[in-house]
């Protein structure tokens, strides 16, 4: 319903709101000559089209709820009320007019000077139809780009009630996004959760990040960092906006680093005390071999060094093997049993593989043929040159084991033999078992030794994933 001209000034319309038809017409004789006079209809308040609305005292007392209304509906935006009265001062009105009103102009007036209070009003006016066009332009480049980020995001008020969340954060963590508005932050499975809600709800801490896990089992739980600001408003009334960003590769490769530093200090701790007994061993017999000539003395230093190679071989072997199994493959497990028993001096010894040839398991196949390697040389070096080993499947189906008849391990050493360098052996090294278990680490298993056995060792590996074809 807005006029418009080639005269800028005739851009704006009024709504002349006078009760007396006399000065409604004298007033629309003048306005008319700058812009567009509207006069009330029954949908005029519906649908109010107007930038400034001039009316007298009557008018108000009639349409007083209707005007309320109107300012309410249009706020922010500025839209002007000029009273134009002669019955009282401005100072004389009640608190309840200036509601709707925001000047009062007195009859009777000057042409010149209500055409510059109408003026002053509607620069005002056009200074906040600019900032509302310029917010609005915000709030849709704010939207366009909050729901076109990758990252999940969400929005919460003061007290952790979600008002906004993009598509993203919705499809990471399984939300219904029509259920999600105006739920707390605290409804959702995060852990730790206090963690989340202090820097969502508590804006005056100096933290702005944070680390939190979701996932409603280990195996698809993600680690997100989320990074917080406030978005709108002053102080404690401001809005917080959470922003997600899905790390858990990098915590992997973390956890991983950190596994690998502490491998490389238990490597350190081994070398500087394992190595010191054959060394000493060698230059002890080397110089007696100087000074006797005696060929004796050099087999021994021979047989040092030997350890020695064997050692750092060893411990070599235990730094590959606790990496991460990042990409297996589909292996047969009797095949692998198979080819590690050829791998192993048995000349007397027995294997009972009692795993059909169809089951397959998914693994690094050079890993698993030196983890049942280095179980079976446990098993001849302990029970002895005729022990009969046995490989099968746990009744779980979850995993397998591999079973000796020799003496067995005691309760008491259990939780120690995995331990890099521990061995009751004089001639071992004490790595075996600790590479067996580096290696089942790396695949992301379990192993343990079983309590359950009468007689021999009972070595078990679960949480495998098997196929039986």
């Amino acid at each position: 319903m807005c006029a418009t001209s080639t005269d800028e000034t005739q851009q704006t319309t009024l709504l002349l709101l006078v009760e007396s038809d006399r000065n409604r017409e004298l007033l629309t004789e003048q306005l008319e000559q700058k812009y567009s006079v509207l006069t009330p209809t029954e949908t005029q308040f519906e649908d109010p089209q107007f930038d400034l609305c001039l009316l007298d005292t009557r008018s108000l007392g009639k349409f007083r709820d209707e005007l309320r209304n109107i300012k309410t509906d249009t706020t922010p935006t500025f839209l002007p009320f000029l009273l134009l009265t002669g019955e009282a001062s401005p100072d004389e009105f009640g608190t309840e007019v200036w509601e709707v009103v925001d000047e009062v102009i007195q009859r009777p007036v000057s042409k010149r000077e209500l055409n510059s209070r109408i003026q002053n009003l509607l620069q005002r006016r056009q200074l906040s139809l600019e900032l509302t066009r310029q917010k609005e332009q915000s709030d849709r480049r704010f939207k366009s780009l909050f729901q076109s980020t990758p990252d999940p995001v969400v929005v919460v008020e003061p007290d952790g009630t979600v008002t906004e969340a993009n598509n993203a954060f919705a499809e990471a963590f399984g939300i219904d996004i029509e259920n999600l508005e105006g739920r707390p932050i605290t409804d959702f499975e995060f852990t730790p959760s206090e963690s989340l809600e202090r820097v969502l709800l508590k804006i005056d801490d100096e933290g702005s990040t944070t680390t939190v896990q979701w996932g409603h089992d280990d195996e698809n739980s993600m680690v997100m960092e989320v990074n917080t600001d406030a978005i709108a408003g002053l102080g404690d009334a401001a809005e917080r906006i959470g922003i997600f960003r899905d790390i858990t590769a990098r915590a992997e490769r973390e956890q991983e680093l950190t596994r690998q530093n502490e491998r490389l200090q238990e490597f350190a701790s081994t070398i500087a005390h394992d190595l010191r007994n054959p060394l000493s061993v060698a230059r002890g017999r080397f110089e007696l071999a100087r000074k006797s000539g005696n060929a004796e003395h050099f087999e021994a230093v021979e047989q040092a060094h030997a350890r020695m190679e064997q050692m750092i071989d060893e411990l070599l072997s235990l730094a590959e093997q606790g990496q991460l199994v990042l990409d297996p493959d589909s292996v047969t497990i009797a095949e692998v049993v198979t080819q590690a028993w050829k791998h192993v001096e048995t000349p007397s010894a027995t294997l009972n593989c009692e795993v059909d040839s169809s089951v397959e398991i998914l693994a690094d196949e050079g890993r698993l043929l030196e983890l049942f390697e280095n179980l079976f040389r446990n098993a001849i070096d302990h029970g002895g040159a005729d022990v009969t080993v046995t490989v099968g499947l746990l009744d779980d189906s979850a995993g397998f084991y591999v079973q000796d008849d020799g003496p067995g391990i005691s309760a008491e050493i259990r939780d120690e033999v995995f331990e890099a360098g521990y061995t009751d052996d004089p001639e071992g090294t004490g790595f075996g078992l600790s590479i067996v278990r580096q290696i089942v680490d790396g695949h992301g298993w379990e192993i343990t030794i079983s309590a359950e056995t009468q007689d021999g060792a009972r070595f078990e590996i679960s949480d495998v994933e098997l196929n039986r074809g």
